[in-house]
């Protein structure tokens, strides 16, 4: 699997220690924390995909089915893990021909979903204490704030999480849904025990934009 980021996309200055945006203008901060030789740990969650597609009667069937098989560990932090489950580059979405997954490929895949396209990913997020803070509780790494050009839908599917954005935060809990609408935003995992999302990225644009 290869991920990258798009680079036509400006970064947003932001500000080294919190994260936070300094500088946004029209820039959409592109960030990529799922390129590592880092195996996700064996304790994080196994996703099970099943395709569907039809068989050689044109009936509906099974196609594909794997586990965890685009499985990524994210900021080197073995228990910090991005699944990549589906993409699309068009739409309508192209359903025709033999099943291709869109994710073998030796071609640099952008990690927000193309202008026209989706993603479907999920995201094992560990404890903030287990990977943003050192022995002493000293952060070593500020939260992931970023921005894309995409409208993003996120379910928890486990555990809790605050949705943290320039001006608020919020916690959500297993069952909750957070439509993210192209602004800055960041996730921080202040419990105990891992929380597991689910999203579905669309291409769209940033507010205000025309």
């Amino acid at each position: 699997m290869h991920l990258a980021a798009r680079a036509d996309r400006p970064t947003v200055r932001r500000d080294p220690a919190t994260g936070r945006v300094l500088d946004r203008g029209d820039g959409v901060a592109d960030y990529n924390p799922f390129i590592s030789d880092v195996a996700p740990a064996p304790s994080t969650r196994r996703i099970r995909r099943l395709v569907t597609g039809l068989d050689d009667e044109g009936r509906s069937t099974i196609v594909l089915e794997d586990v965890a098989r685009h499985a990524a560990a994210g900021h080197g932090v073995p228990t910090y893990v991005a699944t990549q489950l589906w993409r699309t580059e068009t739409t309508p979405a192209d359903n025709t021909g033999p099943l291709r997954d869109p994710y073998d490929t030796d071609e640099q895949l952008s990690v927000g979903p193309p202008e026209q396209g989706t993603v479907f990913r999920t995201l094992e997020l560990p404890p903030d204490r287990d990977w943003r803070f050192d022995a002493d509780g000293n952060e070593v790494r500020p939260m992931a704030f970023h921005t894309t050009r995409s409208i993003d839908y996120a379910i928890v599917l486990s555990g809790e999480v605050w949705a943290v954005l320039d001006a608020t935060e919020v916690r959500m809990t297993a069952g909750d849904v957070l439509v993210q609408r192209g602004t800055a935003h960041a996730w921080s995992n202040r419990s105990d025990e891992p929380c597991v999302l689910a999203f579905v990225l669309i291409g769209g644009n940033l507010p205000g934009e025309g």
